[in-house]
């Protein structure tokens, strides 16, 4: 697979889409004087869709990241990348900001976005949004394809990546997300409890295999993206009131979260 970075520091620290590198067993990294180096992983979020790489190279020049909640709709907005791979390698598109804030859910996950009209192709993930001033904006990440659709694409902004590209370089991973510790399905009913983690808040609390979870916090949950907006509204440590049906009666469970750190 193939994508876009941004150079972020003059010390090699490179910051793409997660989904660019999944799965990679090795990644390099080709900078726009055509040298090639092993990159190293230092980090990478899913839920973001956002990882941070570094190389072994100095006196890089690193992009400014602006501040994108001053963003307007209507502004310029110029996208840098590598459409389709290495022989379009530095392709620049203009367009305009078409809507800031933009909600879209991909995967089971909910990402709040930049919405631009700019020439985004697949290639250009992990690459710069950048503003009139040459600043960073947002990172380029997806874009509706459809014979009907054209010039929909969007971005990470920048205030929502800049701690979580941090929080990367510091630690790994993301820190103080709260972890519920159960793996779940999505039916009509609601959302249908497939296993508990061992050592989990969930199984502490006494949450079954088998359990129909209907509410969160008296708030009607049917669906992943209900249950983690409740739930990521919260901090490890704090408790979340879970009522499910088990084998056909309404139990209330109270589940301390824990904090969500990946495994190897």
């Amino acid at each position: 697979g193939s994508g876009s970075g941004i150079i972020i520091s003059n010390d090699g620290y490179i910051v793409t889409n997660q989904h660019v590198i999944d799965s990679a067993t090795e990644i390099s990294v080709i900078l726009n004087t055509g040298d090639e180096y092993v990159a190293k992983l230092v980090g990478q979020d899913a839920k973001s869709d956002l990882a941070v790489l570094k190389i072994d190279k100095t006196d890089l020049p690193a992009a400014t990241l602006g501040i994108s909640e001053n963003v307007r709709v209507g502004e310029l907005a110029v996208a840098i990348g590598n459409p389709l791979g290495q022989e379009l390698a530095g392709t620049v598109t203009a367009g305009v900001i078409s809507a800031v804030n933009r909600t879209m859910t991909v995967d089971q996950s909910e990402y709040n976005l930049l919405q631009t009209d700019a020439a985004i192709n697949p290639g250009n993930s992990g690459g710069a949004l950048v503003n009139q001033y040459g600043e960073v904006i947002g990172i380029n990440t997806i874009k509706l394809s459809d014979e009907s659709v054209e010039g929909i694409g969007f971005a990470i902004a920048t205030d929502i990546a800049r701690p979580i590209i941090e929080d990367l370089i510091k630690n790994g991973y993301v820190t103080g997300r709260p972890w519920l510790g159960v793996s779940i399905t999505q039916t009509r009913n609601g959302l249908s409890v497939d296993s508990v983690e061992k050592g989990s808040g969930a199984e502490k609390a006494g949450l079954e295999s088998g359990d129909l979870i209907v509410k969160a916090d008296g708030q009607v949950v049917n669906t992943f993206e209900a249950l983690n907006k409740v739930k990521d509204a919260k901090k490890p440590g704090e408790k979340i009131k879970l009522t499910v049906i088990r084998r056909g009666e309404m139990v209330e469970i109270d589940v301390t979260l824990g904090e969500s750190i990946p495994t190897e």
